[in-house]
């Protein structure tokens, strides 16, 4: 694994770090914005969170909620990170994306000069319109399918297709009962582990000279 993205509202923020400190030359971090699990960062929120300052998972909330509440939680999140000392090297997003998401997201990618996942080809054309840096080929084709043929499949397609580059959001994981408490997608992480550990994937990236860089989230 060379690259991953941190939720720095989750229950893990502290050992992360320690692991991101321990490996500064071998790990890569961007930041995970959230808005839909767990607690906000910044307190009282109105549109955002209930009254116990927790998110609302649905979409439709967030995308009528207050767009200066999104900004402000935004930014309190990069400030999170940045006060580890560390710097995030892209940003990405937890579960969804909606316009305003991608709206404040935009401001703190300009902000601090980063490149941000484009989960889509109407995000790409929104990111380079604005001068903002993005990974291209976005498959979320392996997202609950993530079983060995499934991989290869997606890698073969790919260099078919004489993509230069590709992008895949993966979710390893060993499953503990804090991730079965925090995500329903759980199993489906150990199972994603195991594919991405298994020996028929690195005899293909080998075989065809791939860079594979792993983006998730921890």
């Amino acid at each position: 694994m060379t690259s991953t993205s941190l939720m720095v509202n989750m229950p893990g923020f502290d050992h992360a770090v320690s692991l991101m400190k321990q490996y500064p030359d071998l790990l890569h971090v961007g930041i995970h914005l959230v808005t839909t699990v767990q607690y906000s960062i910044v307190k009282g929120l109105k549109t955002l969170t209930d009254e116990n300052d927790h998110f609302y998972r649905d979409p439709q909330i967030i995308e009528k909620s207050d767009q200066s509440e999104l900004d402000l939680e935004y930014q309190a999140q990069m400030d999170k990170f940045l006060a580890t000392g560390l710097h995030p090297d892209h940003i990405d997003f937890h579960v969804c994306t909606t316009p305003k998401q991608l709206k404040a997201a935009m401001k703190l990618a300009q902000k601090y000069n980063l490149p941000m996942r484009a989960q889509t080809q109407e995000i790409e054309a929104i990111l380079a319109q604005n001068g903002i840096r993005y990974a291209p080929c976005h498959i979320p084709d392996f997202y609950d399918h993530g079983t060995v043929e499934m991989l290869l499949e997606l890698l073969n397609r790919s260099l078919k297709e004489q993509r230069e580059s590709v992008e895949f959001a993966l979710h390893p994981a060993y499953v503990d009962q804090t991730l079965l408490e925090l995500s329903s997608y759980n199993i489906q992480r150990a199972k994603e582990l195991a594919t991405l550990m298994d020996p028929r994937v690195m005899a293909f990236i080998q075989e065809h000279s791939i860079e594979f860089i792993h983006f998730g989230n921890i």
